[in-house]
């Protein structure tokens, strides 16, 4: 039997966010929504003119000009954001049927500061009544008094933030403020204690270049993971991870004042005439590939590599790497300007230079990171083919340069830059995915696992996604040397791709988890003038990267 869980609301109209989880909680296998706890409107607003005149008497009037200034700021950015057709109704609101849930009417009593709010007897009693085994907040202010063990498993709500470094609010803004490269969120367990229940889960996202986009993408892509611990929280053995608690030590931040407001504004225009200046100019980030022979991998340097030139109106990217009859292959991403897509090519690596081998592997979408394995002696490419939404696999009939399409391993999923690999008896495959609408491959790593590489019956670990990082979730690259497993991790920017690259060792694969460790990250510092670095690999005595600059489209080498 399904468990009773409510969901408490300001209003019978929710936001996109709250109405998604709902149609969420439609598919659940542990829990319901039965019933929800609706505040009085009346009592919240409390009247317009009188809260303004609250909040200026116990604020003072330059904290309420601050406030009038950003929801400008805010209100602007929203029809910016709603042009893009992903967001287009992301600030909509929906209404909710009374047929569908039992609806219990509350009246909050609201403290002084207008912060916090409680309930008395009789309310909660309504609230007992019910008989839910748990509450999800869905409305503003924060909770105080019995209401908070009204349910067994308690109250639970969405922080959008990392509480251990930005506190309060906005959701999403100071992170951009501060070109912040990852944006976090939790989901907490409440209490007495502000920002003090039990986390018990984490996550965080690339950050976005302005405010309401990098809203909107926190939002969507952390939304699916409320459903997800409602569902190992009801379930029969439920087994949550709470996180360590820290002391808080940092700024609770609020709405920016004027001068932040215009000083973020400064930022994006800027950040806005360079990319528009840059397109006029055809001045774009462009990927380039590098080697050397050693076998130091471990402990790289960089700076003595031989580049590899790019070709007109391409670049190179993604490079891997087999040793093959006494030769060293390189296959690459292989991205024409013209087409706006790239293919696989392949290089042979000599002590004396490079040769151009020509193309493997040509589709009429976009294909990227080739990676190579083999299996029953013959050789498979699993490349990044996510502009069909799906992750396929290709066998090598004739190498290096033919290659056919063998099967769909995982379909109908939006995934990125694949590895896939044999570990103490079973097949593994990595990945990075996001099933929100936004398709944000930067932050989640998702492990799955099977008795055959060729199967399509891919079987997920207990915690995915095992990385929600930014900083090391999306794969660059796949090393195993002397029976020990490293995966190459890409860091993200802020407003910048392939910042730079990390090598962790793995340390424990199961069907329930999966770890790893850092040993060292390289920061794109080894040659002149770059921006970025994300892709390393290496195999018997060969080392291969790529890294990125501003150029010129048309030109050669970068």
């Amino acid at each position: 039997m399904k468990q009773k869980v409510g969901l408490l609301v300001d209003s019978l109209q929710v936001t996109k966010q709250i109405k998604d989880f709902i149609d969420m909680s439609l598919t659940a296998n542990n829990y319901e929504i039965t019933t929800i706890i609706l505040n009085d409107a009346r009592i919240l607003s409390g009247g317009t003119r009188k809260k303004i005149f609250e909040h200026i008497q116990r604020r003072g009037l330059l904290k309420f000009l601050n406030k009038v200034f950003f929801l400008i700021l805010y209100r602007l950015e929203k029809k910016i954001i709603r042009r893009k057709s992903i967001y287009k109704n992301f600030y909509n609101r929906y209404e909710l049927s009374e047929n569908d849930f039992e609806v219990i009417k509350v009246s909050p009593i609201i403290s002084k500061s207008g912060l916090s709010y409680t309930y008395d007897d009789s309310d909660l009693e309504k609230i007992k009544s019910a008989n839910l085994q748990l509450l999800v907040r869905g409305g503003r202010g924060i909770l105080r008094g019995k209401v908070l063990t009204c349910c067994p498993d308690g109250i639970i709500s969405f922080h959008h933030a990392d509480n251990d470094i930005n506190r309060g609010g906005p959701a999403g803004f100071w992170e951009v403020y501060k070109k912040q490269p990852r944006t976090g969120f939790i989901i907490q367990r409440l209490n007495e204690e502000l920002d003090g229940g039990d986390v018990l889960y984490k996550g965080f996202i690339r950050t976005s270049w302005f405010y309401s986009l990098n809203k909107a993408k926190l939002y969507e892509i952390s939304n699916p993971f409320l459903h997800k611990i409602i569902e190992e929280i009801t379930s029969d053995s439920p087994d949550l991870k709470i996180y360590p608690k820290k002391p808080y030590g940092k700024k609770l931040y609020s709405v920016p004042n004027i001068i932040q407001v215009l000083n973020y504004l400064f930022k994006i225009v800027s950040i806005y005439l360079h990319k528009k200046v840059s397109s006029f100019f055809g001045i774009r980030i462009r990927w380039s590939v590098a080697y050397q022979f050693t076998n130091h991998w471990l402990e790289p340097d960089l700076s003595s590599s031989i580049k590899i030139q790019n070709p007109k109106n391409r670049f190179l990217a993604d490079p891997f790497l087999i040793y093959r009859n006494e030769k060293h292959y390189c296959f690459v991403e292989d991205f024409d300007y013209t087409k706006n897509r790239g293919c696989i090519s392949v290089y042979e690596i000599r002590k004396e230079g490079y040769v151009n081998l020509g193309k493997a592997l040509v589709e009429d979408f976009h294909l990227a990171y080739p990676f190579l394995f083999e299996y029953k002696g013959e050789l498979y490419m699993c490349p990044d083919t996510h502009a069909k939404n799906d992750i396929r696999l290709y066998r090598c009939v004739d190498f290096p340069l033919k290659w056919e399409f063998e099967r769909t391993l995982i379909d109908n999923v939006s995934a990125v830059d694949t590895s896939i690999f044999f570990y103490e008896g079973r097949w593994w495959l990595i990945s990075n995915m996001d099933y929100s609408p936004v398709g944000e491959h930067y932050s989640q790593l998702h492990v799955f696992h099977n008795s055959t590489p060729l199967g399509d019956d891919w079987i997920p670990i207990k915690n995915n996604p095992a990385i929600f990082d930014p900083l090391k979730a999306r794969n660059g690259g796949f090393i195993i040397d002397k029976s020990n497993l490293y995966r190459v991790y890409q860091r993200q920017g802020f407003n910048l791709y392939g910042r730079a690259f990390g090598v962790a060792e793995i340390k424990s694969l199961s069907t329930e988890t999966y770890s790893e460790e850092s040993l060292f990250e390289v920061e794109p510092n080894f040659f002149p003038n770059l921006i970025g670095t994300h892709t390393y690999n290496y195999s018997d005595g060969l080392l291969i990267f790529d890294y990125a600059n501003n150029s010129n489209k048309k030109s050669g080498v970068s």
